[in-house]
């Protein structure tokens, strides 16, 4: 699939080359000025439709999260970066590592700025073209920030007073720092440029790794509910619904394929993916806990989509990428999902189960409605489907978060490495990783 999308979205010239070049840091000089400079359009279009670089997410969280359990054998051939985030290090590169999350990340949001630089020299294009490239350009830098926000930055319903910040670059420059963001000055420039784009992003586009209104809506769905401002995320995911994406009916796929449904299926709001990490994702290496797979009621589908047996293990088959790589992207399932938690959250018990019931009918067999249940019920109720339906999507990490400070639910998480237990208090100040100190430097 992802060679596909290159071939319908090929780059074509040098310029794209020279601007996703990788360095040993992300601070190092740009490129030579002798390699060509974008000057039209479709260069600067061609630049936000580098699939490979604006869809990639960030896999750390993963890595850090309850999804998945390896054995020790396993571990043992993880890079060392990936050995130190399974042991939940929160500063998991050493001073000769690249920073992959980290350059990755700020690579989105430099890319995303060269557009907007150019935008701002008030170029002589039409209207039309202006204004879908800076709504392109703005969406991504919005989400690069946010992925960064939730593994960087405490939580801003922390409120501490020693809260670590990350970088601001708001220009194409490497070797720019316009300053320090803290959690509440990066949400406020995220939503911000969120709200700037959706009115310029399209209905409609070409492939779903492209942002359209309804993908801009979900990642505001996505940010709100990360942030527990429950009335503005219903709000955003209300009108994902007006999209026309539609539920996969699971009781019609084909359970015995590799991988039942394609990357770009009807459910799928805006499609990215978290690149394969090798050893740490593959069916032989990540598992999922027996006792999550057994509380799947055996006339839940999701089980037999999910899960297949490694080896005596249960591995993970249900991406929606059609691929080994892991769907991070946003489907109308989690749209859903936060319509339901928001609205119980709000005091709407009724109206959030109806959401929850518009999922669970494609998802279960001879599935009947909830009955009428009490608020902390209910939420117990949604917050379980919620975990079901999104294993291995990327979200659970930001969830342990943000359920740690809004709802001061704080388990302890446990993994064996070199036959000692190791354990993660999940506290509102365990969750932020450092900073790479190669970065600093």
């Amino acid at each position: 699939m992802r060679k596909l999308i290159k071939n319908l979205k090929a780059m074509g010239f040098a310029a794209v080359a020279a601007l996703t070049i990788s360095c040993e840091g992300f601070l190092d000089e740009k490129p030579s000025k002798s390699i060509l400079v974008p000057e039209s359009v479709a260069e600067f279009e061609a630049i936000l439709d580098n699939y490979d670089r604006l869809s990639n997410t960030a896999p750390l969280p993963f890595l850090y999260s309850d999804d998945y359990w390896t054995t020790e054998p396993n571990w043992l051939r993880f890079s060392p970066w990936q050995q130190r985030a399974y042991a939940w290090s929160m500063e998991p590169y050493l001073l000769e590592e690249t920073p992959q999350d980290y350059f990755n990340l700020y690579r989105r949001i430099f890319m995303a700025n060269v557009v907007l630089e150019k935008l701002d020299e008030g170029p002589d294009w039409k209207q039309e073209d202006i204004d879908r490239l800076r709504g392109r350009a703005l969406f991504f830098r919005a989400s690069g920030y946010f992925e960064l926000a939730v593994l960087f930055l405490a939580h801003p319903a922390e409120g501490t007073a020693s809260a670590p910040k990350i970088p601001l670059k708001s220009s194409s420059r490497f070797d720019r720092v316009d300053g320090w963001l803290d959690a509440s000055q990066a949400f406020a420039m995220i939503l911000a440029d969120l709200t700037t784009a959706l009115p310029l992003l399209p209905e409609k586009t070409a492939l779903p790794t492209q942002p359209s209104r309804f993908g801009g809506y979900a990642l505001m769905a996505r940010i709100y509910l990360y942030l527990g401002d429950y009335g503005k995320a219903a709000e955003s995911a209300e009108q994902v619904l007006e999209g026309g994406f539609e539920l996969i009916d699971y009781a019609k796929l084909n359970m015995d394929l590799a991988f039942p449904v394609s990357g770009f299926n009807s459910e799928v709001v805006l499609f990215s993916f978290m690149g394969s990490q090798s050893m740490v994702t593959s069916n032989n290496a990540a598992f999922v806990d027996s006792l999550l797979v057994r509380d799947y009621d055996a006339t839940d589908y999701r089980s037999k989509f999910l899960f297949r047996n490694t080896a005596g293990f249960h591995s993970f088959k249900g991406n929606y990428t059609g691929t080994p790589d892991i769907f991070s992207g946003i489907a109308l399932d989690e749209v859903l999902l936060v319509l339901a938690e928001a609205n119980v959250r709000l005091g709407q018990v009724d109206e959030g189960l109806v959401y929850l019931d518009r999922l669970l009918g494609k998802r279960i067999a001879d599935y009947q409605p909830m009955e009428s249940m009490e608020g902390e019920e209910a939420l117990e109720t949604v917050l379980d489907h919620r975990r079901k339906s999104l294993l291995f999507r990327g979200q659970r990490w930001m969830d342990l978060k943000r359920f740690s400070v809004l709802d001061s639910k704080r388990p302890l998480l446990q993994r064996k490495i070199n036959g000692e237990t190791v354990g993660f208090e999940a506290q509102p100040g365990n969750f932020r990783v450092m900073v790479p100190s190669s970065e600093i430097q």
